[in-house]
Formats: structure tokens, C-alpha cells, sequence
């Protein structure tokens, strides 16, 4: 299928908009705030950053969503910077005099921050990521991803899986990294 390094840029949105649905956290209003070069001189290294808000529940809560496409596993500088970000106000659409008035006594809470690497993560950046509450995923090739998952069953996996899958990262019992399939969430 496809080599999650050959992931485009303009794909971006919709990958990270689906797998973290999958994951539970529904998206809206997402834009682009910036996308940036990794490398100077090689336009396939790249990183995109995006914002919205959660969106089915209430209260909503704004979403900071780093993805690297790089050749080399994100490192714990990486997630350290991303967790140290905050997200940028979000523009409120309509008249000024139907926006609902916030109490300005109330502190924003802080935005569910995400990185998705195509490459993925060494144990240190996890470890950090961890202690800093940032999700990760890597994105993957979805016939090896559904292939190496519980569901799978035979060597061929079924028609309807996509290009690319996410995995979400995490440390198992003895340090390494691990990356599981993410199952469609019931919120």
C-alpha cells in the first residue's frame, strides 16, 4: 500500500481528522496554523501544525496537533517543545453581540496536544510525552498496521483498510516503545 513517508501534505488533515476520531477525540474548526520545513534542503521532511477544538461533548477543549514527516524518529526536544506550546485563540465566527461572554476570571484550560510522526518515537520522547500529557501516534502503512493488529486474521487484510492507519505509542512493561492499532472508540 503506501509508505507513510510518502504522506502529503495536503492529506494531512484528513488523516489526522479521522484517526483521532477513531481515538475519541472528534475534531472541528481545524486549520492550518503553519507549516515549516524540517530539513533546508529536502521539501519530503516537513512539519504541519493545526488547531481546533473538540466538538460532541461539552465543554470543548482546543487541540494542538503537531505532524512530523521526517526520516528519523521524533525526539524528545520535539515533544518538549510541543508541550510547552499553548494554542492560539481560535476565531469566533458571527456577530460580536451573539458570541456568548466569557468570564474573564476563568484561566483557558490547557489544549489536548498531539504529535503524529510518520517515522514514529525514541523511549526518551515517550517517557517525556508522558510525563507532559502529549498524545502520540504514529502513522503507519494500514495493511502492515491491520496486519500485526488483534483483528487480524490471515494473511490479507480486508478491502475496506486504508492507505494509512494510526498507531498510538506508548512504553510496555520492560521500556520499549509500542505501537497498537487504534479501535474505533464508542464516545
Amino acid at each position: 500500500m503506501g509508505d507513510p513517508r510518502d504522506v502529503r501534505p495536503d492529506e494531512v488533515e484528513i488523516i489526522v481528522a479521522r484517526e483521532l476520531r477513531k481515538a475519541g477525540v472528534a475534531l472541528s474548526r481545524v486549520r492550518v496554523l503553519a507549516r515549516r520545513a524540517l530539513t533546508p534542503k529536502d521539501d519530503s521532511e516537513y512539519a504541519i501544525d493545526l488547531v481546533g477544538t473538540t466538538s460532541g461533548g461539552a465543554p470543548t477543549r482546543d487541540v494542538l496537533v503537531e505532524f512530523r514527516n521526517e526520516a528519523r524518529v521524533a525526539d524528545v526536544a520535539a515533544v518538549t517543545a510541543l508541550g510547552a506550546r499553548m494554542a492560539p485563540a481560535q476565531p469566533v465566527d458571527g456577530p460580536r453581540r451573539l458570541q456568548p461572554v466569557e468570564p474573564a476570571a476563568v484561566p483557558a484550560a490547557a489544549p489536548l496536544r498531539v504529535m503524529v510522526s510518520t517515522t514514529g518515537f525514541d523511549a526518551a520522547a515517550v517517557r517525556e510525552a508522558i510525563s507532559l500529557g502529549v498524545m502520540l501516534l504514529r502513522v503507519a502503512d494500514g495493511r502492515e498496521a491491520f496486519l500485526r493488529s488483534q483483528w487480524a486474521m490471515g494473511d490479507q487484510p480486508p478491502a475496506w483498510v486504508p492507505e494509512y492507519m494510526a498507531e498510538l505509542v506508548d512504553l510496555g512493561p520492560t521500556g520499549e516503545v509500542r505501537y497498537q492499532l487504534i479501535a474505533s472508540s464508542s464516545r
